[in-house]
């Protein structure tokens, strides 16, 4: 395994070997003359080091040390994987609230909803066994899942692909917790699932929640007789030879990071939250996540025509696909696809995506909420390094379309309420497109055309739009493309198509 970059720390041993034999030599003269041969020898030495620690390394930790200076994280950590082979790895800030102890390579951080993508392997590895079936009904599967006849619609498949049309349960459930302290239980998931219908027909459209998943832990752990945990242990950590463990296994252990939260400018501790699975509970290293993927896609944990199946795109109901497979997320950065995972909650706690073209996996991880940086915009950087790419700006070869009026029009994603309506308007002096919620394009994000339906906009320059057609070649939707991964797609609402230069 070639480590391509490591921490120098101060050691025992000196850098420069002959060092160690100065004190055998009992002449003045020759000594000096020695020792300033010597100084030059260790000099070229540690230059021909470094020379060969790629410069990598160096602008990645660059990128650290100006995220702790700047940016009000209290720590986080970064992994590069090529293959079988550590491009990088190392770790920045702190892990605790005293600030003492220094985050490290060793220390385990939230997976937040990558645990969304294991959690699917498990259900693919189950499913290959004949435990599970991904057409089988949520009535089949939790057979005391209160809404029968919701029950019936949903399958395995929609819960674990953001299609099951079930309303998000973390606003309510989480809430709870916040004000009580208790830990929510399957009976308040239910009550939650039974009050609230379902948002659109299972199957239909795409929403990202996190109630699919938490559905899904219940599944593994009634169709198995066993708990989630010794799922991944079986299923994950033996054949993969990894350590990933549950939030609440991991709590007490010195090795798992604290968790903090930036408000009103100053960082304080936060409670992990101990009754979260698969939705978002299982904590690990950045290097080991980093490798996760490997062994995810070369038939070590479940086969490879499973590994293909949980990537592939979604088709939807509603005429046109999602990039969201079973538990992964797919898109491209700056032209490279890429496929993997990100969690977080109000910002972005971890990223973990692989470069198929390169083999290359990288990783980032971080253990602060609301922060102005977050998982997110370090992969970014991070990614533009280790892909040899330059920040996006479109602002002067803008691709030019005659047709923009296809795209104007009103955006909501099924469920939400009416005030979250994204609008794409033409300018009031020109036919550029802006994206607004007001309508009123001297409110909004000027947009950039890149051609076939895809913009650019200069605020969230690794961000894109990406608007889908139907089968008569009709704009329905819009995908926004957080970072190069899809996130969330918003349909195209009736009636909306003439905003063109309209003023609220």
């Amino acid at each position: 395994m070639l480590v391509y970059h490591f921490v120098m720390k101060p050691s025992p041993t000196p850098l420069c070997p002959i060092i160690s034999k100065m004190n055998s030599i009992k002449t003045n003269g020759i000594y000096l003359l020695l020792s300033i041969l010597i100084l030059i020898a260790c000099q070229e030495e540690k230059r021909s080091i470094f020379h060969n620690k790629s410069d990598l390394a160096y602008k990645i930790d660059s990128i650290g040390e100006k995220f702790i200076a700047e940016a009000k994280v209290m720590g986080f950590s970064i992994a590069i994987v090529k293959k079988d082979s550590i491009l990088y790895n190392n770790s920045f800030g702190y892990v605790d609230s005293l600030q003492k102890i220094p985050a490290g390579n060793d220390h385990y951080f939230l997976m937040a909803s990558i645990s969304k993508l294991v959690g699917s392997t498990i259900v693919m590895k189950l499913v290959e066994e004949g435990t599970l079936d991904l057409d089988d009904s949520l009535s089949f599967l939790l057979p005391d899942f209160p809404n029968q006849s919701q029950g019936e619609k949903i399958k395995l498949r929609h819960l674990i692909s953001m299609t099951s049309g079930l309303k998000e349960y973390a606003s309510r459930i989480d809430s709870v917790y916040v004000a009580t302290g208790k830990s929510p239980t399957k009976e308040d998931y239910y009550e939650f699932f039974s009050a609230n219908p379902l948002e659109f027909e299972p199957g239909s459209h795409y929403k990202y929640v996190n109630s699919g998943f938490v559905l899904m832990a219940m599944i593994v752990e009634r169709a198995t007789k066993k708990s989630f945990q010794s799922n991944i242990d079986r299923i994950i950590n033996k054949p993969g030879g990894f350590d990933i463990q549950l939030i609440s296994k991991r709590m007490k252990s010195p090795m798992m990071s604290k968790h903090f939260e930036l408000n009103g400018g100053k960082i304080s501790g936060r409670k992990h939250w101990p009754w979260i699975k698969g939705d978002g509970g299982m904590t690990n290293t950045a290097l080991q996540l980093a490798q996760f993927p490997n062994q995810w896609m070369n038939g070590a944990i479940i086969s490879q025509n499973s590994f293909k199946l949980m990537k592939a795109e979604t088709y939807l109901g509603s005429g046109y696909y999602s990039e969201y497979g079973l538990g992964v997320k797919n898109g491209d950065f700056e032209g490279e696809v890429m496929f993997g995972h990100s969690g977080g909650d109000a910002t972005t706690y971890s990223m973990m995506f692989h470069f198929p073209r390169i083999s290359t996996t990288i990783v980032t991880m971080v253990n602060t909420n609301k922060t102005p940086a977050n998982a997110r915009q370090i992969f970014s950087e991070v990614a533009l390094i280790a892909l040899d790419k330059k920040k996006p700006d479109y602002r002067k070869n803008e691709v030019s379309e005659e047709n923009l009026t296809d795209f104007v029009g009103g955006y909501l994603i099924p469920g939400d309420d009416v005030n979250k309506t994204a609008y794409i308007v033409q300018g009031n002096k020109s036919q550029s497109l802006y994206y607004t919620f007001d309508k009123n394009p001297e409110n909004g994000e000027r947009m950039y055309n890149l051609g076939k339906g895809v913009f650019w906009i200069e605020k969230w320059p690794f961000d894109r739009l990406r608007f889908a057609r139907d089968s008569a070649n009709n704009v329905v939707a819009v995908k926004e493309f957080y970072g190069g991964y899809m996130s969330r797609i918003r349909p195209k609402l009736k009636g909306h198509n003439n905003l063109s230069n309209e003023k609220p």
